[in-house]
């Protein structure tokens, strides 16, 4: 294997024919874009951003000009709506105003309603020529000789157009008619459904108004628009100070003869996007024009593409450094992949093969692979079944309504019309037994064999049914009956069916639990929990035991619970002391005790809990954190999951009592060898004056003998031995380094000269003056 995987790594340094091209790609694609896009960008992109900015104009124009459409046709409606009011009928011809002055007063009430149903609404105004000329403003006014002027506008309108149009005229009375600027109109003859009109209702519009309306036609707030009547006459326009260039763009507009366009104007050094087209009114047809300045987008343009440019210059030098360390970095995955690919399939690649065109072959196969699993899954799919029952059981599906449930366990295949269930759980003891059988780990193989001889039993018992493995030396079966059906013989013929074939087959002992009957789905979920909680009901010893939830008495539940406080007490105090094996030997009798009262599970369960939770205080006070201790892990948990005695003694021991005085031995040492150090340190300071054991002792706050144990367990000889090592050496030191007499080096090391001589010539060999002299020679 590791021949192939050098083999083809070497072959893949020769055949890197991909990186060297990409290589020279990286330099050409970081140098070269930088200018092109300055470039192109300052010759060619203000042209077409021109043309595109007017097509994104002529766009938002068309639509605006949509908008305007609608609010004009929005009047004309309410106008019109109003116009064929049995309110202004054929009766106000005889209608006397002023007797009748209660309608008189409903239409001056209609007058203003009319004239607040609609923003550009500025006047309503009613004439009417009848038995009386009156005319609403929509007070009501009784017009005379004196009136002739405006009587005569008004009647020039009943004469005028048709039913309903479109005019700039406006009937004033004497000394009105001084404004330049021509009204906007709406004229609509009354009655709305008579050949022979006798009167006119005429809405005149906000002038400001339709001009901010015209104002949305420019959408960047500068520019020009407005809007020409059927003749090509200005009847609005928002920027009147413009009125040179206003004319010439009314007459470049007139002379064109599409209906509606766009089109690039220039003045003043100003290029504009014109947008122009036609609005269809009643009896009229009005021109709208909007000319948009796009010179400040495209000067921004050229100034961001001579930055580009600059920059793209600038940096060409850093492109060509980084290209090579870019194209290095990139290649480095393909070149992983390739090492992982061409090494774990032990193939090379082939001459003239790139490495992409490798990776591509390489991927097909394992395309083609992923294909064959995919069948295979497809033929497994029985197994869905099995996945949909467990997320069934464990609460996953909680969601769904007892309908949706149905459907999907008929989509299954399962007939579950007027049926109801039962759960049976199956729980394997005795495993931890098995030494000799099955290793540690090995739980989930004989889960296995287990639901297998389940599985096979069941057949013979029911039509419907299900067999869950859970892996965990459990199983569950979900049985499928008729409503009505005796099935409870069924049941206690298939428990003891599975008792004596496992007790003889795996040589196991079982614990089975039969629930109570469900007729909906939604509670399989619920009662599986209580086949759980109920199977904690069984005695806590290793012997068939068959639990019918529907026969569990009260008492079960109450059951007394016997507690060791006196072995607890000594299990606490032995785990103090560091007596591992004395400790371990009381748990082994705590456990005994307990389950000689004969106890549940639950409750045995519930003393080690109680067990445990006392060791954690007791390691509390030692100083020790159990979060540090048990690194972090939920113990309690994982003492609730075990269902065997002897897994559980085994538990206690290896995670709760051996960390401990592991812990405690650890900390021990360290504060002992604290205590080491300090005495040496105080050696090393004090050596010229006189030392003892004792005074050491009672320095770092212990007594002699424990000193002098760990002393001596720590450096490797006698506390006594190393100050007279100590002193010994500085005695050479100075005999070799100074001219002190011997005397005197005696004392600076803390002897007198007599004892020193000796104990110099007993540690060297020689005495101190022939020690100076050789050292001299």
């Amino acid at each position: 294997m590791l021949l192939r995987i050098a083999g083809s790594v070497k072959t893949g340094r020769k055949n890197r024919s991909f990186y060297r091209k990409s290589f020279i790609w990286f330099l050409i694609a970081a140098s070269v874009p930088g200018l092109i896009i300055g470039v192109s960008t300052y010759w060619i992109a203000v042209g077409p951003m021109e043309k595109n900015i007017s097509e994104l104009h002529q766009n938002q124009i068309e639509e605006r000009a949509q908008n305007i459409d609608d609010q004009f046709s929005s009047v004309e409606l309410d106008i019109s709506h109003w116009a064929f009011n049995p309110r202004f009928g054929s009766n106000l011809k005889e209608l006397n105003f002023v007797y009748h002055f209660k309608e008189t007063w409903d239409i001056t009430k209609t007058l203003f309603m009319l004239q607040g149903s609609h923003p550009l609404i500025n006047q309503v105004q009613l004439y009417i020529n009848g038995e009386d000329t009156v005319l609403f403003q929509p007070e009501f006014y009784m017009l005379d000789d004196r009136d002739r002027m405006q009587i005569d506008g008004f009647e020039r309108l009943i004469e005028e157009g048709t039913n309903i149009y479109w005019s700039d005229m406006l009937p004033a009375t004497e000394g009105e008619g001084a404004d330049t600027e021509k009204p906007i109109v709406l004229v609509h003859k009354i009655p709305g459904d008579s050949s022979s009109p006798f009167g006119v209702l005429v809405a005149e519009l906000k002038r400001d108004k339709v001009i901010n309306l015209l104002k949305t036609m420019t959408p960047y707030n500068e520019g020009l628009t407005m809007l020409l009547d059927k003749d090509g006459q200005v009847l609005v326009a928002d920027n009147a100070e413009e009125t040179d260039m206003g004319e010439t763009l009314r007459g470049e507009v007139l002379r064109r003869e599409a209906p509606s366009g766009t089109f690039v104007f220039e003045q003043g050094g100003i290029t504009y996007s014109v947008s122009y087209g036609k609005l269809a009114r009643i009896t009229s047809e009005w021109t709208y024009i909007s000319a948009t300045p796009i010179t400040a987008i495209t000067s921004t343009v050229v100034k961001i593409s001579n930055t580009i440019f600059i920059v793209s210059a600038s940096g060409l030098l850093l492109a060509l450094i980084l290209s090579w360390l870019a194209s290095r970095r990139v290649y480095l995955p393909v070149k992983r992949l390739l090492h992982i690919l061409a090494g774990n399939r032990g193939e090379n690649l082939e001459h003239g093969m790139d490495e992409f065109q490798f990776l591509e072959k390489q991927w097909n196969e394992l395309h083609n692979e992923s294909l064959n699993l995919q069948m295979r899954l497809e033929e497994q799919r029985t197994h869905v079944r099995s996945g949909f029952l467990l997320q069934l059981l464990q609460g996953h599906l909680s969601s769904y309504t007892e309908k949706d449930l149905g459907a999907r366990m008929k989509l299954y295949g399962w007939d579950i019309e007027d049926h109801h269930f039962r759960i049976l759980h199956i729980q394997l003891t005795g495993y931890d037994v098995l030494t000799e059988r099955f290793s540690h780990g090995d739980e989930s193989l004989v889960t296995f064999a287990a639901s297998n001889i389940i599985e096979e039993l069941a057949a013979q018992q029911f039509d419907q049914y299900s067999v869950m493995n859970f892996h965990d030396l459990t199983v569950a079966v979900l049985v499928m009956y008729p409503k009505g059906a005796l099935i409870s013989e069924q049941l206690q013929t298939l428990g003891t069916d599975i008792t004596k074939a496992i007790n003889g087959i795996i040589q196991m002992q079982v614990t089975i639990t039969i629930s109570g009957q469900m007729e909906r789905i939604q509670q399989i979920p619920d009662m599986f929990l209580e086949v759980e909680r109920a199977t904690g009901y069984r005695k806590f010893v290793n012997q068939n035991q068959l639990i019918h939830m529907e026969r569990l008495s009260a008492h079960s539940e109450g059951s007394e619970m016997h507690y060791p406080f006196a072995l607890e007490r000594d299990i606490i105090h032995a785990m103090r002391a560091g007596e591992k094996e004395e400790a371990e030997r009381l748990v082994t009798l705590f456990l005994e005790d307990v389950l000689s009262a004969r106890g549940t599970e639950i409750l045995v369960q519930q003393s080690m809990l109680q067990l445990f939770g006392s060791i954690q205080h007791a390691i509390l006070q030692s100083g020790i954190s159990p979060h540090q201790l048990f690194h972090g892990e939920n113990m309690f948990g994982q003492l609730s999951l075990i269902r065997e005695p002897e897994k559980m003694l085994r538990w206690m021991k290896r995670r709760v009592i051996a960390p401990f005085i592991e812990e405690r031995e650890a900390k021990a040492n360290t504060e002992l060898k604290r205590l080491v150090e300090s005495t040496i340190d105080y050696i090393h300071a004090n050596y010229t004056a006189d030392i003892s054991l004792e005074l050491c002792a009672d320095l770092v706050g212990t007594n002699t003998y424990t000193l002098s144990k760990y002393f001596k367990q720590f450096t490797g000889i006698n506390f006594i031995d190393y100050v007279t090592e100590l002193r010994i050496e500085k005695a050479k030191a100075l005999l070799r380094e100074t001219d002190l007499k011997i005397n005197d080096i005696a004392l600076e090391v803390g002897y007198q000269q007599r004892y020193f001589n000796r104990i110099f010539k007993k540690q060297v060999g020689i005495t101190p003056g022939q020690f100076r002299e050789q050292a001299e020679a």
